[in-house]
């Protein structure tokens, strides 16, 4: 069994302690670490009593004036440990990160937890470790945060779907809202009467009815300011509790470009001229009743070029989108000349245009999930990027209602929590990380699954691979000859990848699809190597990323293929579908909406 002394004393002489009356992520910090020790060491701890000597006090300790946010100290005397928070969620992480350090316990995922039960540790007296997360805030959608609230917990960030209830740490009661501007002006109300309240675009007024507009309002208007002011003040007075204000360009790019709108923007270099300047006529009503809420608003399409004369106000946060950036590369990295001339560009000047900055950051290939999505590198080196901008909440918004998302998105879930709490990781901290992930998850052959990724990424070091990324036809810009009105937009939401469909000229995965044959023998070598089924699950799940390469974007000669190589290939394509199926795994954003 499992080791470990403390201030030279052995675990077994402890006794844990806990206030008379915990908060309910103290008490549920408790009985996680009894559970801990008692898997791992192979004994149980007595209750606690007056004359114990050593002791492992569990949220007893005053905040510390180094610890900040939902951080936490590990504190040892010369007899007892000592494991605290700011707040009782820090408390429970640093009831985690002891387990995780010195007891050797692991939660990877929904379905793979490690109780280490081997090996020991020592935590000499006279130890003071801080530990605080890099972000305020650290939020992602992967689909099993949303449905699992305790991956969450142990993960560090915050879900958007099922809430993390107080035992697990609770999360923070900031809304989660945007393309909300709809509301400060809504089309349905004013557009028939005063269409001047809204975008003129191509010498056509268009209104603004929903997150989705389709146009946005005039932010020039006098009297759309006004209507604005009162509904935000309104929307507060309503909610004091709200710390937040959301008001965020519609989702589309039809914004106002009217005589007085055109000269803001010509002179700010940027349609986010109109948009900040709009923000701050706001966000200055809002500091003189509410001086501790802040109106936040996106940086997103057409308005992520920062204004080059108007500064926002300080009550004001920008919430820049990293939608144009290339993911294979790091947005700092200078030779990658898609990320210098656009995000890299744009943060930096931001960093010169706010004083509070958040990031919604993209994780995934929106234009096909089942294909691969080389982003471990620049995963790492962002979110390092982020912070040296003064970031103060980044949001990775992944796939959140489907398992899929290249072939590894449990493990860039796991690692997307290890870097929001730490941007400064180490190269290998991080690749410790990703070792002993794959270790647990795939089983013994986890080796050559760590080539596959280290082969994934090599193949694509000269490509731009962005989260809208054109990889296989799934969103061919169709044309027919007479044109015929919606035929683009029908033919992607039902795309349904056949036999003998020829690949993508140029996709940036050709490389890799040339060495599919490598990856599948990899695969097979992952697959041998695992030892329960639940692992060989994970290598089927993965296995299936690399099938849609193999059947759907590789070159097929029908005509020079032998009739039993014909129907073995299509009898490969039906088994897929049948996985498809049973995985109800989504091809792309348009069928995931539509067909999927």
């Amino acid at each position: 069994m499992r080791t470990l002394r403390i201030c030279g004393a052995d675990l077994s002489a402890f006794r844990i302690v806990i206030p008379s009356d915990p908060a309910p992520a103290v008490r549920f910090a408790k009985t996680f670490l009894e559970s801990v020790i008692a898997r791992s060491c192979g004994f149980s701890l007595p209750d606690a009593s007056g004359s114990d000597e050593h002791r492992i006090l569990i949220g007893t300790e005053p905040p510390s004036a180094g610890v900040r946010w939902d951080g936490f100290r590990i504190r040892t005397d010369g007899a007892n440990v000592y494991l605290d928070g700011a707040e009782p969620r820090g408390t429970l992480f640093a009831v985690y990160d002891f387990c995780e350090r010195y007891l050797g316990y692991r939660k990877f995922s929904s379905d793979t937890e490690v109780f280490s039960t081997e090996g020991e540790a020592e935590l000499p007296a006279g130890t003071e470790r801080i530990d605080n997360p890099t972000f305020e805030e650290r939020r992602c959608d992967w689909f099993e945060f949303q449905g699992d609230p305790e991956l969450c917990s142990h993960s560090r960030v915050f879900s958007l779907g099922k809430a993390i209830p107080e035992d697990l740490g609770g999360q923070p009661d900031s809304p989660w809202e945007c393309h909300t501007m709809w509301k400060f002006c809504p089309g349905g109300e004013y557009f028939e009467e005063h269409p001047d309240y809204y975008s003129l675009w191509r010498e056509t007024r268009v209104p603004c009815n929903s997150a989705v507009g389709p146009g946005m309002p005039c932010l020039t208007h006098p009297d759309v300011i006004r209507i604005a002011k009162e509904r935000a003040l309104s929307l507060i007075r309503e909610h004091p509790e709200r710390r937040i204000l959301d008001i965020s360009q519609v989702d589309g790019d039809v914004y106002c470009t009217c005589e007085r709108c055109a000269a803001v923007n010509e002179a700010e270099g940027s349609p986010s001229g109109t948009l900040i300047r709009f923000i701050n006529e706001i966000a200055e009503a809002v500091e003189r009743e509410f001086p501790d809420v802040l109106v936040q608003t996106f940086a997103y399409l057409y308005s992520a070029k920062p204004p080059i004369l108007t500064r926002a106000r300080r009550n004001v946060l920008i919430r820049y989108c990293t939608m144009q950036g290339c993911f294979r590369h790091a947005i700092d990295d200078p030779a990658c000349e898609k990320n210098r001339e656009t995000v890299a560009k744009e943060l930096r000047g931001w960093t010169e245009r706010c004083d509070q900055m958040c990031i919604w950051d993209y994780v995934t290939n929106w234009y096909s999930f089942l294909s691969p999505y080389p982003n471990l590198i620049s995963l790492r080196e962002n979110v390092r990027f982020y912070d040296e901008c003064q970031v103060r909440v980044v949001f990775c918004e992944d796939l959140s209602n489907r398992r899929c998302g290249g072939l590894h998105p449990e493990l860039r879930a796991y690692l997307i929590g290890k870097v929001l709490w730490n941007a400064h990781l180490s190269e290998e901290e991080y690749n410790r990380h990703i070792d002993e992930f794959l270790e647990a998850y795939y089983g013994k052959g986890w080796k050559a699954f760590r080539r596959i990724i280290e082969l994934e990424h090599e193949l694509t070091r000269d490509r731009h691979i962005s989260d809208m990324e054109e990889v296989d036809l799934g969103y061919l810009h169709w044309m027919t000859d007479p044109p015929l009105p919606g035929i683009k937009r029908l033919l992607h939401r039902n795309y349904r990848p056949g036999p003998y469909q020829p690949p993508l000229p140029g996709s940036p995965l050709e490389p890799l699809v040339d060495a599919i044959d490598s990856l599948k023998e990899l695969m097979d070598e992952c697959e041998a190597g695992a030892e329960t089924d639940l692992q060989r699950d994970h290598v089927r799940r993965a296995r299936f990323a690399l099938s849609y390469q193999d059947l759907f974007c590789r070159k097929r000669n029908r005509e020079a293929m032998t009739y039993a190589q014909q129907q073995d290939y299509e009898e490969q394509v039906r088994e897929f579908y049948r996985i498809k199926e049973e995985y109800r795994a989504s091809f792309n954003l348009n069928t995931i909406q539509f067909s999927d």
